[in-house]
């Protein structure tokens, strides 16, 4: 009844108390009902506690799926900032506040789209991670119960399964470049927080703009929660895909011999290698195979080149043109300083051929240096 009698008395008086008068963000003017005090509080302190709530992504593996994805920066509660008038006109740094309000609206929009993207990246990475199991499933329930060795059908699948695993990959570079995107959002946010804390700094200010300036500061902050917490679990994320697809590689990698075997080895019997007698390396030179065109060229530029999986295809498809193939295997190098890395290479990949079932009397070895290898290089020619 305080605030009815006061807004009666200015009334009287002729003064526009919407003017005068300001609790928090909302203007008590002669038209508003008073409200208690208590209330009031009540309902700050609730919309404090909004803004606090879920903020960051949900972290995910491909073998758990998340049923959602929480978009925190939708809970960040904004506020319309317009330049503060005087009776000299727009204050300076009101027109700032006004400028940066802009600019962190369009950072704030950022950060929710970001949330959608990682929520369709990860819905797409399940989708491809339970299709692939499926495929890799069904092959080892028909391995299990005995096939045909280098049964056609398997192949088929285990190909399926492969291209899924690879798809997998993409996925992974898709929360590579989201996590550059979200590492600029940091940047920006950052950069708008300093301009803010600068600005209180500029004089011919108002009480209203330092005001303005305080609610868009704890604006800025909320959000960059959301963004370190985004950024946070999306490196967590990364770094649990990429092991996941290299374990899931060596796996394919052994599935594949199983298929060439025809049945799949119990989990706790020790798989049985094949253990080759060390080959004759012949020197040669790049003239004795340039009219030859190499099956497969790996070339180890860095450690642990996963070419198994490729040289398994490339090794099927030439044995299903031509079933009594040989092959030379030819260690390049770039140099002399090279031959030795370059033979060790070419002996593991004389391994890998043999464990995938080939008969090692079917494996040619040379050496040769090569001036446009650019590091140390396996080239496999057909027979």
């Amino acid at each position: 009844m305080q605030v009815q009698g006061l807004s009666d008395q200015l009334r009287g008086h002729g003064a526009d108390i919407s003017r005068r008068k300001h609790l928090g963000h909302r203007e008590i003017t002669s038209r508003a009902w008073p409200r208690p005090l208590g209330i009031i509080a009540v309902a700050l302190a609730l919309t404090a506690c909004s803004t606090m709530d879920g903020l960051g992504f949900p972290p995910a593996s491909a073998a758990e799926p998340q049923s959602t994805v929480q978009t925190a920066a939708a809970d960040v509660q904004t506020s319309p900032v317009a330049p503060t008038n005087s009776k000299f006109g727009p204050t300076a740094v009101g027109q700032k506040a006004a400028q940066l309000r802009t600019d962190f609206d369009k950072l704030r929009t950022n950060t929710q789209t970001r949330s959608q993207q990682l929520e369709t990246i990860r819905n797409q990475t399940v989708s491809n991670v339970n299709s692939y199991h499926s495929r890799v499933g069904a092959i080892r329930s028909r391995l299990q119960m005995g096939s045909t060795p280098g049964n056609p059908e398997l192949l088929a699948e285990w190909n399926q399964a492969q291209s899924q695993l690879t798809q997998i990959d993409a996925d992974i570079a898709t929360l590579n470049q989201l996590s550059a995107a979200v590492s600029s959002d940091a940047g920006q946010s950052a950069f708008i927080l300093e301009n803010i804390r600068a600005a209180y700094g500029l004089s011919g200010a108002l009480e209203e703009d330092h005001r303005q300036l305080r609610v868009l500061e704890d604006e800025v902050n909320q959000n960059a929660i959301v963004i370190d917490r985004a950024l946070l679990n999306l490196n967590d994320e990364i770094s649990r895909q990429q092991q996941y697809v290299t374990d899931e590689r060596t796996s394919l990698v052994q599935l594949a011999a199983d298929i060439n075997t025809g049945h799949s080895y119990a989990s706790s019997t020790p798989r049985r290698t094949v253990s080759a007698a060390p080959r004759a390396v012949a020197s040669v030179t790049p003239a004795s195979f340039a009219d030859r065109r190499p099956l497969v060229v790996i070339r180890f530029d860095k450690p642990d080149v996963a070419y198994e999986p490729a040289l398994y295809q490339a090794l099927s498809r030439a044995l299903e043109r031509r079933p009594d193939a040989t092959f030379d295997l030819v260690a390049v190098s770039p140099n002399e300083a090279g031959q030795a890395t370059a033979r060790r290479e070419a002996d593991n990949v004389f391994k890998s051929m043999t464990s995938m079932g080939l008969p090692a009397d079917r494996v040619a070895m040379a050496a040769m240096a090569q001036a446009s290898a650019q590091t140390p290089e396996v080239h496999i020619y057909v027979h």
